[in-house]
């Protein structure tokens, strides 16, 4: 016989009550001295030998109701042959994902996730079939679906994890097509995880498991953690005379509370502390702290947290790199007078306290050596260029460079418009005159104010850079790749932008003299200078820093090849393409790199992804709702399917309902002999 619900057979413990209430009547009656017995009548010995027995069948009798209560609510059944205490079951498909993102590294986490592997693996009976598939933010099969339990025992005990971040799409995806070309019928996914909340993306909001799988969540999370990780970091440097200060911000967070007072943070640079802070039980933290560069040049530095149970994350790596001044060169064919380029020198050209280094030139500038040498051109009422010169320019901007063009008041339009057609801004037309086309002069119409050219006058609503009037401008037809951050109220574009390569060429259809407007004059203007030249210069700014599985950009001369060195000294080469375009695919791990071409130096860092560090997560009962739909074809692991069917079997037989019967029967039978008078026989 077995029972579904065994732990109610602990109540057969009461069948003993009966027994000891009766020995408890059995003790010996305390002695009385009473005067005289004539008046009491003398009980016969037949009568009490028959109250003694009456007495031991109603203990019995109790005893069998509380027994026989105790096995209704335990359920008692019969198991059929096919259905034995240990149950044969059919033979199995079994994919076993295992986790092995940064947060498994958090404690014993993923050795005990190994470890729940292999004790699967350890179950396998018959013709069972496992397949190991490792992931975080990809899958990766490790090993076929096969009955080679060995082979899957060496894969995962040689199985570590990594630094990427979670992703639990693209693993459950994966399995789902393995099991679909699965030989047995009962097909399951074993998904062993940490389950942490950032690894739900939205990509399985609108995703559910196929039905004829069935699903066992697994999770080795252990509770809240204490952990420490730097969230944000910015390096910033700022010009002062001839020093360059540099300031770091960094933005900590300590999950934990308490358990993280005490808790240190420590920036240093190239070795040399700059600044040490104690973390307190708040949850974020800021560290900042400034310093003026000793050099130019690359610098490398690290952010380091005192120990916690994810120590992946305790070192931050930054690099960044002081230069000289940005520089810009003005290229105006001619130029004489009041031109745009005398504009533009009295812009900027500040002497020792000048943001940036002004220099002038015609059109035999226009090289790649000596382009190289400037982080933004402006090249003003250009003449015809050559090949050689376009050539030029479009290296300048694919390696980060800033063009900007404007009209000049002296344009070859048909000179022009080509250049515009070839750098894919679109085609000039016409010069136009305003107060000939609306009997006014034009003004600046439409602003795309979120634009960090013009971020700086959305304060204003419609103030100071709508004010400036223009009596000319050059019309420009956009290309369908070109953006138009400005417009007159004409609808003809004032200024446009589209990108080129790493770099960017940006269209100004007026002058940066007074020829064609007063814009120079107004108080707009030079804010207006100083915001663009900030936006070339810093959205061309070389990057150096990554997060772990990004792709870093390594641009040079073409077709040579940069030695890509790793933190953990390995070697990777990364050969530019025609473009002079590389790209290097195994930043796999945290830390400073270094690659090398020649006599170019291109340090970089890479850091985890900060998402990964936050511990949060769900637990086994979500994910499966989660990701099971809620249906009855959905398929059931072995363990559910044979609770399931032995739930069946009991209730096609229903004893609990003859026990039931015979409990009743029995109370009857205990009510009529405890009521029953025993009478002395007559002589």
């Amino acid at each position: 016989m077995s029972f579904i619900n065994s732990f109610f057979l602990f109540a057969l413990g009461a069948a003993a009550l009966p027994v000891l209430f009766h020995l408890v009547r059995r003790l010996q009656a305390k002695k009385v001295m009473f005067s005289s017995l004539m008046f009491l009548q003398a009980t016969q010995k037949e009568v009490v030998r028959k109250r003694r027995l009456r007495d031991v069948l109603l203990m019995l009798l109790r005893c069998a109701v509380f027994a026989l209560l105790a096995l209704v609510f335990a359920r008692p059944f019969l198991p059929q042959e096919t259905l034995p205490f240990l149950p044969e079951r059919e033979a199995r498909s079994v994919v076993l994902l295992v986790d092995q993102s940064m947060s498994m590294q958090a404690g014993d986490r993923f050795e005990r996730a190994k470890q729940e592997a292999l004790t699967r693996l350890a179950e396998a009976e018959g013709s069972d079939e496992f397949s190991v598939v490792a992931f975080s933010d990809a899958a990766q099969q490790l090993t076929p679906l096969s009955e080679d339990v060995s082979l899957h025992q060496a894969v995962l005990s040689s199985l570590e994890a990594g630094y990427q971040p979670t992703d639990f799409y693209e693993p459950l995806r994966r399995a789902t097509e393995i099991l679909n070309d699965a030989r047995n019928e009962q097909r399951t996914i074993v998904f062993i995880s940490d389950f942490q909340q950032a690894g739900w993306t939205g990509t399985l909001d609108n995703w559910k498991l196929d039905p004829g799988i069935a699903f066992v969540p697994v999770t080795v999370a252990d509770g809240a953690v204490a952990n420490a990780y730097v969230e944000g970091f910015a390096v910033r440097t700022q010009r002062t005379g001839t020093d360059v200060a540099v300031q770091f911000d960094a933005q900590i967070t300590a999950e934990g509370g308490r358990e993280n007072e005490g808790n240190t943070a420590l920036l240093s640079v190239d070795g040399a502390q700059v600044d040490q802070r104690t973390l307190g039980p708040r949850a974020d933290h800021r560290l900042s702290a400034e310093q003026i560069a000793p050099r130019e040049g690359f610098f490398q530095g690290e952010l380091t947290l005192g120990d916690d149970a994810l120590t992946a994350d305790n070192r931050y790596f930054v690099t960044y790199a002081v230069t000289a001044r940005p520089s810009m060169l003005a290229v105006d064919e001619g130029a004489r007078g009041a031109s745009d380029a005398f504009f533009l020198r009295t812009a900027f050209a500040l002497g020792d306290n000048a943001r940036y280094d002004f220099a002038e030139g015609g059109q035999g500038r226009l090289t790649r050596g000596i382009l190289r040498g400037y982080n933004v051109v402006f090249l003003t009422a250009p003449g015809a260029l050559t090949s050689s010169q376009v050539d030029a320019l479009r290296n300048f901007m694919e390696a980060g460079g800033t063009l900007v063009v404007s009209a000049g008041d002296r344009p070859q339009v048909t000179a022009l418009s080509g250049l515009l057609t070839s750098l894919g801004i679109g085609s000039a037309t016409e010069v136009v005159n305003a107060r000939a086309a609306q009997a006014t002069d034009a003004i600046i119409g439409e602003v795309d104010l979120r634009h960090p050219i013009f971020e700086v006058f959305a304060g204003s609503g419609r103030g100071a850079i709508l004010q400036p009037r223009f009596r000319r401008y050059l019309r420009v037809v956009p290309d369908s790749a070109a953006t138009v951050l400005a417009r007159y109220d004409t609808a003809d574009p004032m200024l446009l932008e589209r990108r080129v390569g790493s770099g960017k060429v940006l269209v100004y259809t007026s002058t940066f003299n007074t020829a064609w407007t007063d814009f120079a004059l107004d108080e707009s203007y030079v804010p207006f200078l100083y915001q663009l030249a900030k936006y070339a210069i810093e959205s061309g700014a070389t990057r150096h820093q990554y997060t772990v599985g990004e792709v870093v950009a390594l641009r040079g001369q073409p077709e040579q090849v940069w030695d890509v060195r790793t933190p953990d000294g390995d070697v990777f080469q990364v050969q530019n393409d025609s473009t002079g375009a590389g790209f290097f695919r195994e930043a796999a791990v945290p830390g400073h790199y270094v690659a090398v071409q020649g006599t170019r130096r291109f340090p970089f860092s890479v850091n985890v992804n900060p998402m990964e560090s936050n511990l949060e997560a769900r637990d086994a009962e979500e994910v499966y709702a989660a990701v099971v739909p809620p249906s009855d074809d959905v398929a059931l692991t072995p363990e559910q399917a044979t609770a399931l069917a032995i739930e069946d079997e009991e209730k096609q037989q229903k004893l609990w309902r003859v026990i039931l019967l015979l409990i009743l029967a029995l109370f009857l039978a205990e009510t009529f002999l405890a009521n029953r008078k025993l009478k002395p026989q007559r002589t």
